[in-house]
């Protein structure tokens, strides 16, 4: 009894072992199939990280070029502010321009000047001529200033016209607006279209830290 009860349990054994053979036989088909769902698996798993990582990438980029778009645009006349006084030097006046905007911005050239009387937009004078000055980019930081200088010649004859105003368009822009010149008169002689009496240097005198 000792002898078949241990032939029994040989016999369960190889059987057993017959079974894991057959299960792991077919050239590893069933092991392979296994393995490549494991690796197709972990390479999908990278390729969905790898793509976030570009896609953070990719959107940090954008986001950075959109500031800096945003950033270097161009002045408008709606985000700055504008006051003239004399500058300390015999017939010349300067004019600053403020950013009040909350972003930084940049201009270029010469701004259009046009001479204001006292009565309103309707008493006009000349247009300041632009000098030979080449002007360079300014960049204004929020709460930054930039300065342009107008130099006129007064007139002597007695027939002049007084003006007390300035209408100021910024470079690359179309709306101008009034400033006035702190107690300053100018008078030029009536424009006779001949050479001006009144000129206008390039934006770019500057007091901030954007030069």
């Amino acid at each position: 009894m000792r002898v078949k009860k241990i032939s029994a349990l040989v016999l369960v054994a190889a059987v057993a072992g017959l079974s894991l053979t057959a299960c792991g036989s077919g050239d590893g088909t069933s092991a392979a199939a296994d393995t490549s769902a494991s690796t197709s698996a972990s390479t999908n798993a990278n390729d969905s990280a790898g793509g976030e990582r570009s896609g953070s990438k990719l959107s940090a980029t954008n986001q950075s070029q959109t500031q800096t778009t945003k950033s270097d645009s161009v002045c408008k006349t709606d985000n700055l502010a504008f006051t003239a006084a004399a500058s300390g030097i015999k017939n010349e006046i300067v004019v600053d321009i403020k950013n009040n905007g909350a972003n930084t911005c940049s201009m270029r050239g010469f701004a259009g000047v046009q001479l204001v009387g006292p009565d309103g937009l309707g008493d006009t004078g000349p247009d300041a001529a632009r000098t030979d000055t080449t002007g360079s980019t300014v960049t204004i930081a929020s709460g930054e200033e930039t300065q342009f200088l107008l130099h006129y010649i007064p007139d002597t004859s007695g027939n002049g016209k007084t003006y007390t105003r300035l209408s100021v368009t910024p470079p690359n822009e179309t709306v101008s607006e009034i400033v006035d010149l702190d107690g300053v008169n100018i008078t030029v002689a009536p424009d006779s279209g001949n050479s001006p009496d009144v000129f206008v240097d390039p934006v770019g005198y500057h007091t901030g830290s954007g030069k």
